[in-house]
């Protein structure tokens, strides 16, 4: 009789996607421990169709380091703080004003339009 033991990988196809998640997690933090905790994991199937790359935070802040722009002390602590609390990028009120500023360009631009289609 033929063994009917599903493979490892239709075993983890046949789990809730709960389960499916934690598996998931757990081999990816296996596989970045075996590949040193830094370096970009390149992500195929089995037919080597690319998925991508998986980059560990400690792989992005060496690509950051080498590659990233570099910014001033004070440009760098602003990143850091909409890191740290990401909310809205700008506050509400300076999103507003431009944007009554924009529609008050706006109704400028079409009462000159209107003004020269009467003349």
């Amino acid at each position: 009789m033929p063994d009917q033991t599903p493979s490892p990988v239709e075993y983890a196809l046949g789990l809730p996607d709960e389960d499916k998640h934690r598996v998931f997690c757990a081999l990816l933090k296996e596989l970045i421990e075996l590949e040193g905790g830094s370096a970009l994991i390149p992500i195929t199937n089995e037919s080597g169709d690319w998925l991508g790359y998986h980059v560990s935070p400690k792989a992005a802040e060496v690509l950051f380091e080498k590659y990233g722009p570099k910014l001033s002390p004070e440009r760098m602590a602003e990143v850091e703080e909409r890191f740290r609390n990401p909310g809205p990028s700008q506050p509400t009120a300076q999103v507003i004003a431009g944007l009554k500023a924009e529609a008050e360009l706006l109704r400028q631009q079409q009462l000159r339009s209107a003004e020269s289609a009467v003349a």
